[in-house]
């Protein structure tokens, strides 16, 4: 699936099943009520059936609470309705207006109620509006603080709500296998009756097939798209109905089959139009747009592209001008205007530059792992406490036993020595727990500094390298229609276009050499000899062996070698003014052994300076992380051997 689509899964508030017959009983006792505090009770019970299915109504019966006397002196019932009143302005696509109440109404709430699913729902629904708002990061933070309150007092249909936010999120960051873990939390509590019917289990399978189709598996794609449509009918919910009948058009599209994927998009655009929310009917057009691309009907495609982008400024929806800019620039090449099509191109790159901070992959692997730590630290004070309660009790006896005798206290001696091993033993659980903590942590932070090498290097070759391609093309073009006073003129012309030339290849080199095609295709002796291949030879001589390395690796394997590789050779390039370079990979029954060896200046292995500097840290901590050892041994004027092991057990366990 595209990222784009990921915006149309519309993760609503898990609520209960809602039935008519429940809203007409709750009406005919509010008509009937005549005591003023009860009175205010069935209108936040009418209010909150009201949420989801009808957000002016909700907020209409939420105001009558707040005016009412119980709704200015009972805080619980009045930070309900205020949470109501918020939810309506983000159903009806007005985040901003829902953020300005909640920072000037309910800003006290964490403090006033700070273990409370009130507080909790105030997380969530703030954090909804962060990420209509496209400040996904922001918005993690409150999903997450949501989900830890949720957990701490066991509030399950709030924990659903929650994981399903934090899924939403991580779609929209790509980060597709942590959302189908948090969208399948969300499927593990339902079917183990946790919590009540859910109104928007539709909701919750129209994600799953969305990060399904997001990592290529169509058929799972297909089949959660199914299940989201038939669920999303049974509760009537328009709006999930409509984004199940989209993510299945999309799955459509990914396997070619256009004219299918035309059909369940034009199956979604009614149920839009009745739930009349801009954010969703833009993202509608942007996709349909796309598809009119692929199927050869590009005027067609920059109507509903243009249409798309009137609507998205009208109403502020600045996290769909990406999706657009594309649709819109790829009907434009399809119809031949190049010129325009560099226009969107360049406003598209410019706008993803505004973005890189929010989706930083980095930033995101951390704050999982410190929601992860600080989950796993509640735990650990958690069992010191009842080591502290065990402890007191065993003093509190041994005062008591003391009077009854000397045999009575040799066996409280006993007792207490086995309370000793025992916490001693739990002091080594939490070292242990500690130390995988660490290396969860290195792990996170070194995968998300590959992904992103992988996307500066797409967003290089994808944006930059389409600019400058189109470029040249005008250029090529221009010249035919140029009438040269002289020789000398024509020439310059082509100098410039040279220049243009030179300067995609050098992009393109760039793009390679952060993410090498040949490690992806042929394996890491491949990939390391293209990148040795470009070194001159006048410079720097190198001579690459391989062994035992015809079968592939597991890719993180791969590229961590390749890295560390990568690293010894700029060093030895910058730094030791060598002219010969030997580098050999081997791989037998103990393992993989490389060593990389120059004829250079070489250094004090001794010295601190340069033991701990940045590019020997990156390469000890990288091979660190496989369970691997590395070895420097150097000394002045007598150049440098580095010596890498990575055992043999450790490859079994990645493969």
């Amino acid at each position: 699936m595209k990222k784009s689509l990921l915006f149309l899964l519309f993760c609503c508030a898990v609520a209960a099943g809602k039935s008519q017959p429940k809203l007409d009983s709750l009406k005919r006792q509010l008509s009937i009520e005549k005591m003023a505090d009860r009175r205010a009770e069935l209108l936040m019970q009418i209010s909150e059936e009201y949420r989801v299915a009808n957000p002016d109504s909700c907020s209409a019966y939420a105001k009558e609470v707040l005016a009412s006397e119980k709704g200015k002196t009972d805080k619980v019932l009045r930070a309900h309705a205020l949470i109501n009143f918020a939810s309506s302005y983000f159903f009806t696509g007005k985040p901003e207006q829902a953020i300005a109440l909640l920072d000037t109404t309910l800003n006290t709430l964490p403090q006033e109620l700070p273990d409370h699913t009130y507080t909790a729902q105030y997380h969530s629904i703030y954090g909804l509006c962060l990420m209509k708002m496209d400040r996904k990061k922001d918005a993690l933070e409150r999903f997450y603080a949501a989900l830890k309150i949720a957990e701490k007092i066991n509030d399950y249909t709030t924990q659903v709500r929650a994981s399903n936010n934090i899924g939403w999120a991580m779609m929209e960051l790509n980060q597709f296998e942590k959302a189908i873990q948090s969208f399948k939390n969300c499927v593990v509590l339902m079917n183990e009756g946790k919590v009540p019917q859910l109104k928007s289990s539709g909701v919750i399978y129209n994600n799953l097939a969305s990060c399904y189709g997001s990592t290529g598996k169509l058929d799972s794609a297909k089949k959660y798209a199914l299940l989201g449509i038939e669920n999303s009918r049974k509760n009537k919910d328009l709006s999930a109905e409509a984004n199940g009948f989209f993510i299945l058009g999309t799955a459509y599209e990914k396997e070619g089959n256009l004219s299918k994927a035309m059909e369940s998009f034009q199956e979604a655009q009614p149920l839009r139009e009745k739930t009349g929310d801009p954010f969703f009917i833009v993202s509608d057009l942007a996709e349909i747009a796309s598809l009119y691309s692929r199927m050869g009907k590009p005027e067609k495609g920059i109507e509903a592209a243009n249409k798309a982008l009137q609507l998205a400024t009208a109403n502020n929806i600045e996290a769909k001008l990406p999706m657009i800019y594309s649709a819109l620039a790829i009907n434009y090449e399809k119809q031949g205007s190049f010129k325009e099509a560099a226009e969107i191109y360049k406003k598209l790159n410019d706008l993803k530059d505004s973005l890189y901070t929010d989706a930083n992959p980095k930033a995101l692997a951390e704050m999982q792992a410190r929601y992860e730590t600080e989950k796993k630290e509640q735990q650990i004070l958690l069992q010191r406490s009842q080591l502290d309660l065990q402890k007191s009790e065993l003093v509190r006896k041994n005062i008591t036993l003391i009077a009854i005798g000397v045999g009575i206290a040799l066996a409280t001696l006993l007792v207490f020595s086995a309370y000793r091993r025992h916490q001693l033993k739990q002091k080594a659980a939490i070292q242990a727990e500690i130390l995988r903590q660490k290396e969860m942590a290195t792990r996170a932070v070194l995968e998300a500094e590959e992904k992103e090498r992988q996307r500066i290097a797409k967003d290089l070759h994808d944006g930059v390298g389409q600019i400058m391609s189109a470029a040249k093309m005008n250029l090529s073009a221009f010249e035919t229609e140029l009438a040269f006073g002289s020789t000398e003129q024509q020439l310059k012309f082509q100098r410039i276009i040279s220049l243009v030339d030179e300067s995609c290849k050098e992009v393109r080199s760039v793009s390679h050499n952060m993410m090498p095609n040949a490690l992806l295709k042929a394996g890491l002796a491949a990939a390391i000899q293209e990148f040795t291949d470009k070194i001159d030879d006048k410079v720097l001589k190198v001579n690459l062996y391989s062994e035992g390395l015809q079968e592939r690796l597991d890719t993180n394997l791969e590229t961590v070698l390749y890295r560390v590789v990568q690293e010894c050779v700029n060093n030895v390039i910058k730094h030791s003014g060598a002219k010969h370079l030997d580098i050999s990979l081997i791989r037998d029954t103990d393992g993989i052994s490389a060593t990389i060896e120059d004829n250079g200046k070489g250094f004090d292995t001794s010295d601190p300076g340069k033991k701990e500097g940045l590019g020997l840290k990156n390469i000890r901590t990288r091979v660190e992380y496989l369970k691997g050892t590395v070895e420097f041994n150097s000394s002045p004027g007598k150049g440098t051997l580095v010596a890498i092991h990575v055992p043999a057990e450790q490859i079994a366990q990645l493969n």
